[in-house]
């Protein structure tokens, strides 16, 4: 018997409003890793010891500080990335 109601939590899917390289995005993650930023900022690119990303991020809500390969960042509306990719040679 159904009441009416959503089954679904409220919040569950809520979006973020981020801001990457001075690009809107939105995302539904609660967490984003280094990785994923990376991917948002350079689609289909990947870390390689010849390609270093440098990920720093600015949250309106808390810390500001930087990511490194294997860290995740709490999403917050409005948190701002910046990725800077270095080629090595």
């Amino acid at each position: 018997m159904s009441n009416g109601k959503s089954e679904q939590a409220p919040g569950q899917n809520k979006s973020y409003s981020i801001i990457v390289n001075g690009r809107p995005k939105e995302v539904t993650q609660k967490k984003l890793s280094y990785l994923e930023v990376v991917q948002i900022a350079f689609p289909g690119e990947q870390p390689t010891p010849q390609r270093v990303y440098t990920v720093t991020f600015s949250n309106p809500h808390g810390k500001d500080g930087t990511m490194v390969e294997g860290q995740e960042e709490v999403i917050k509306d409005g948190i701002i990335f910046n990725v800077t990719k270095t080629d090595q040679s």
